[in-house]
């Protein structure tokens, strides 16, 4: 049974080389200009938030009528 196990695996394939990275290229100046544009236009979650963090700020309007509409 020795004789299954006895003899050595071969040696792997060398690992071939990784090639270089491909070079990114720069956009174009009309694209950019075209991104910055739509940022701007968006509307964002901020845009439509009509109160700061902290709530209102001024007192609510309560008054209490009567049920013929009377002050």
């Amino acid at each position: 049974m020795s004789g299954l196990f006895s003899s050595k695996a071969p040696a792997p394939p060398p690992i071939p080389p990784v090639p270089p990275p491909a070079p990114i290229k720069d956009p174009s100046t009309v694209v950019e200009d075209d991104v910055r544009a739509d940022l701007k236009r968006r509307k964002g979650r901020t845009s439509t938030i009509a109160t700061s963090g902290s709530g209102l700020t001024t007192e609510a309007e309560v008054s209490k009528t009567s049920l013929l509409g009377s002050k």
